[in-house]
């Protein structure tokens, strides 16, 4: 699918406008490999506790994936305060939709469009990747033929358990979650419980199990987000089916792979190259794909 770690393609980077919500201009900053192409996609969702930071926050991640022939789109969604709870999904999936329309528009393919997450917006990615029917982040149907289907799913830093996020909230843990804003965003203790990705798994829901590969922080102390609920979250994914690989980089912090916002490590390049070659795989196996004998 032109996705190849050894490329180095000229990109070409610009801002999109993919919504309109009541006049309010909703920006995604694209990466536009130059080459024959169709490129395959990647959605992108930056962190920053689900109230700040945009598009532009994984700039360095994004520019290399591009590089080696991944049209990637960074969404900038309403953040806490901009608006209320659901609206950053309703954002994301119709983000997910609109590329996918829009994909000839941009050289790309819609076929193997995977998705990206760091911290908050890893826990949003993996919403997205697990309900892309989700009535409540499902808006504008009649302006799309597509689906908001991801084929594979990246998350570093990610909430797995934010019911055990707002119960063991303390900053002796050098938690920079705040509890209380996190369950009045979300409409109380039952909302944070139908957004907490390992419940929405052990509930009665019917969801999607795209590819998934988390790339753990093995140091980090946020409650929700550490080496045992990333361990439980996987349990329960693979219980419902769901193919996952987890890479866990002893003693990481919270945000570890992103060059310019830390310092280079062992630990960056680790990830970063598990990213680019995970990316690799999917896209291959896609391409070919297992075949039951009789093909069935």
């Amino acid at each position: 699918m032109n996705y190849d770690l050894a490329s180095n393609y000229e990109v070409v980077e610009r801002d999109v406008q993919y919504r309109d919500v009541d006049g309010h201009a909703v920006l995604s900053h694209v990466y536009e490999p130059q080459g024959k192409g169709p490129f395959p996609m990647l959605i992108d969702l930056h962190g920053g506790g689900w109230n700040r930071f945009d598009r532009m926050r994984n700039r360095a991640v994004d520019l290399e994936l591009a590089r080696h022939g991944l049209f990637v789109a960074s969404l900038d969604f309403r953040l806490k305060g901009q608006a209320e709870h659901p609206a950053a999904m309703q954002d994301i999936n119709y983000g997910i939709r609109w590329f996918k329309t829009h994909a000839a528009d941009f050289n790309a393919t819609p076929m193997g469009m995977g998705g990206l997450g760091f911290s908050s917006g890893g826990h949003q990615m993996l919403l997205a990747g697990m309900r892309p029917h989700h009535p409540e982040y499902l808006t504008e149907m009649d302006a799309f033929q597509v689906d908001a289907k991801l084929d594979y799913v990246i998350c570093s830093g990610c909430g797995y358990d934010l019911l055990y996020t707002v119960c063991h909230a303390s900053p002796s843990h050098g938690n920079t979650v705040d509890a209380f804003d996190l369950v009045n965003y979300f409409g109380g203790i039952a909302g944070v419980k139908e957004e907490s990705p390992i419940h929405v798994l052990q509930s009665a829901e019917e969801t999607h199990q795209p590819a998934l590969l988390l790339i753990q922080a093995g140091g980090d102390v946020l409650p929700g987000f550490t080496n045992e609920r990333a361990s439980e979250f996987l349990q329960a994914y693979t219980d419902k089916g769901g193919q996952v690989e987890m890479i866990v980089m002893p003693q990481a912090p919270h945000i570890f792979i992103n060059p310019g916002l830390v310092d280079p490590s062992e630990n960056m390049q680790r990830g970063l190259s598990a990213l680019k070659s995970y990316i690799a795989r999917q896209l291959d196996y896609l391409s070919h794909p297992f075949v039951p004998a009789g093909g069935q």
